[in-house]
C-alpha cells in the first residue's frame, strides 16, 4: 500500500479517537450557572441609572428617580 493512503488512513483515525476522547469527557458535565446572570433588572418609567461601582463581588448600580443635568 503506498505510504500516501496508509498516511491518510492514520490521519484519520487519529481525528475519530480524538473526537470520540472529547464525547466522552464530554457527556459526564454538567454547566452550572454563571453567578450573578440570574440577577437580571429593568428600569421603571422615570428611573435613570446614577452611578455605577466595580465592587470586588459585581458591579454595583445606583438608580434613582431625580433626573440629573443633561449638559
Amino acid at each position: 500500500m503506498p505510504i500516501g493512503i496508509l498516511l491518510i488512513i492514520y490521519l484519520l483515525t487519529l481525528y475519530l479517537v480524538a473526537i470520540l476522547v472529547l464525547q466522552h469527557c464530554i457527556r459526564g458535565q454538567t454547566q452550572e450557572p454563571t453567578p450573578g446572570t440570574g440577577a437580571r433588572f429593568a428600569l421603571r418609567e422615570g428611573q435613570t441609572i446614577v452611578g455605577v461601582r466595580d465592587t470586588t463581588k459585581g458591579v454595583d448600580f445606583y438608580i434613582g428617580d431625580d433626573v440629573t443635568d443633561e449638559q
